[in-house]
């Protein structure tokens, strides 16, 4: 492995809107490239431009003291949530010794910025002092990336990742400790073939319940573009797994037959996160200014979405009326008191009438309707 120390002009990254799985509105990176070389992983596509993706990491120099910079001078850099990692796992192997993921939450936690982390290794319980902070301070979540509870298949799709039974003491470490960090598992990808049997989906979800998790996030298939579909696949020939090679090409290619295949496993998965009394959605960071009610009905607004389209029920008209309200710059009580909600941005009349029965329950002005129906 090649270590090279670069400098960077920029640390944080600002998306268009906030993601609506893990309600992130910025991302930043301690690292580009990933030791922990996951056979699947979607950041060996050529849009991430990582040509040597496990064996050449880039440290980022100084990228907590220019966080610091950017935070500090930026008047309309409003907190929100901040993913790091993402491209790359934040507690990789060399955050043992270079510890950029460590610097940078001390930042974040100054600033009271909430944070959402998804990894695949057990050191991030190092940091459970910092993140404990930051909960308290504004909301904190942690996702551990766990797909299979299967030693040997871990070992094969995540070769340097901790093993699963580590992430799954990591995660009950941290809500022992730490009560106030919401906890879970990201299931995803759940990859056709090798990890959607029945024992292996249970195995996962009773094991995160066990584990302390609030949540279990969950999503069938896996992306397979170009150079990262390829490493896949050659390493899956030269491997005891090659028989589901065909099988899965043929799923990938034939649209109704993934569409049913996905709507089967996402069937199965909902019955076993009721059956544990796990969410399948994160308890969303609502900050206290004017965006506070606009995150509050874009959450539903995007629960909903998802929710449905889970049973096949696709209404675009919630995902997008969702995502423009985390972009107002007022509150959506103060527009509803002074005109229709139809001049936001991405509100038609279906959506509108969903969310004028919760402001018109009491007078708008005390802005209690919202809270009583919350």
């Amino acid at each position: 492995m090649r270590v090279i120390k670069k400098e960077f002009k920029t640390a944080l990254n600002k998306y268009k809107y906030p993601d609506s799985w893990f309600w992130a509105r910025y991302s930043i990176n301690p690292y580009s490239g990933c030791q922990h070389a996951c056979t699947y992983c979607d950041a060996r596509s050529e849009r991430y431009y990582l040509n040597d993706f496990e064996n050449e990491i880039v440290v980022k120099i100084d990228i907590d003291k220019k966080l610091s910079v950017k935070l500090k001078r930026a008047r309309k850099l409003l907190p929100d949530v901040v993913g790091p990692g993402g491209v790359s796992d934040a507690y990789q192997p060399i955050e043992q010794e270079i510890e950029n993921t460590r610097r940078i939450l001390k930042v974040l936690s100054k600033f009271k910025f909430p944070v959402n982390i998804a990894t695949k290794s057990s050191l991030i319980t190092r940091d459970i002092d910092i993140l404990k902070n930051i909960a308290k301070d504004s909301w904190c979540t942690v996702g551990f990336s766990i797909t299979t509870t299967n030693e040997d298949l871990a070992r094969f799709l995540e070769p340097y990742s901790s093993a699963p039974l580590d992430r799954l003491e990591a995660m009950k470490s941290i809500k022992k400790r730490a009560p106030e960090i919401q906890v879970g598992t990201y299931f995803m990808p759940i990859i056709p073939f090798l990890e959607d049997s029945d024992e292996n989906l249970e195995s996962v979800v009773k094991k995160s319940k066990e584990s302390g998790a609030d949540f279990v996030l969950f999503s069938p298939g896996l992306t397979l573009r170009d150079s990262q579909k390829a490493y896949f696949f050659e390493k899956l020939k030269k491997s005891e797994h090659s028989k589901i090679v065909k099988p899965l090409l043929k799923l990938c290619d034939d649209s109704i037959m993934l569409g049913n295949y996905l709507k089967e496993i996402n069937s199965k998965m909902l019955e076993l996160c009721n059956k544990y009394s796990l969410g399948i959605r994160l308890k969303r960071w609502i900050p206290n200014d004017y965006r506070k009610w606009n995150y509050i009905i874009s959450q539903m607004l995007l629960n909903k979405y998802y929710k449905d389209s889970l049973t096949g029920k696709v209404n675009k008209s919630l995902l997008w009326a969702g995502l423009y309200l985390n972009n107002l710059e007022e509150s959506i009580i103060d527009i509803r008191a002074r005109t229709t909600l139809l001049q936001i941005r991405g509100f038609n009349t279906s959506v509108a009438s969903l969310i004028e029965r919760y402001l018109d329950r009491k007078n708008i002005e005390r802005k209690s309707a919202l809270d009583n129906f919350l």
